[in-house]
């Protein structure tokens, strides 16, 4: 970004401008849209787009930054709403997780755009990765809860491969058709289920 707003009248212009690229992005595509479009539909002028962001692809990987905020955000809420002493099992909790972060990506009108784009920004891809890391540390946390005797080096490895392996499952189902989606979801569901009973007492 050119500058960051101090301002709440600039602040949420800047979020007008991000709203509007989420949804020109969702509905022609990264390649085909333009700062010309993103400033119509967030009602502002082409100069308010430039004053923060230099060209398409800085806006690009501004939005990407908020989708990666807003789901590690997503993760810290749903397991500040889960108390795990009550918790009937770790696979409901599993189960929950799944089911929210598929609503966080079909929910989220410009996600599909964004993640197939992906691999323009090499910086893109290290903060996705910083922010899977991140889930990760505080998925173990929660193993730790469940299998307290397990090493705490299985366990890290562990909540790696759920983590990385839900986030390219979710990748490829947003890139479905509904039905198939549905059914990638539910078996990734099971899939993670059965890893994790290997490590996890039932």
């Amino acid at each position: 970004m050119r500058r960051v707003p101090t301002q709440e009248r600039s602040r949420q212009r800047l979020e007008r401008i991000l709203d509007a690229a989420d949804q020109i992005f969702s509905e022609v595509g990264y390649d085909a849209a333009t700062t010309e479009q993103i400033a119509e539909r967030a009602e502002t002028s082409i100069g308010s787009v430039y004053q923060f962001f230099p060209n398409k692809s800085a806006l690009f990987e501004a939005l990407c930054q908020r989708y990666l905020e807003r789901a590690q955000s997503l993760f810290e809420r749903l397991l500040e709403r889960t108390t795990l002493a009550d918790s009937p099992s770790w696979s409901k909790i599993v189960d929950d997780m799944i089911d929210a972060f598929w609503s966080f990506h079909v929910d989220q009108p410009g996600f599909r755009a964004v993640w197939v784009h992906q691999n323009i920004s090499a910086q893109l891809i290290a903060a996705g990765d910083a922010v899977n890391q991140a889930i990760a540390t505080r998925a173990e946390e929660v193993m730790a809860f469940f299998a307290p005797d397990v090493p705490r080096s299985k366990r890290r490895i562990a909540a790696s491969i759920v983590v990385e392996t839900i986030s390219a499952i979710l990748f490829v189902a947003v890139r479905r058709e509904p039905d198939e989606a549905k059914r990638l979801v539910a078996e990734l569901k099971q899939m993670v289920r059965s890893y994790l009973s290997t490590i996890l007492p039932a």
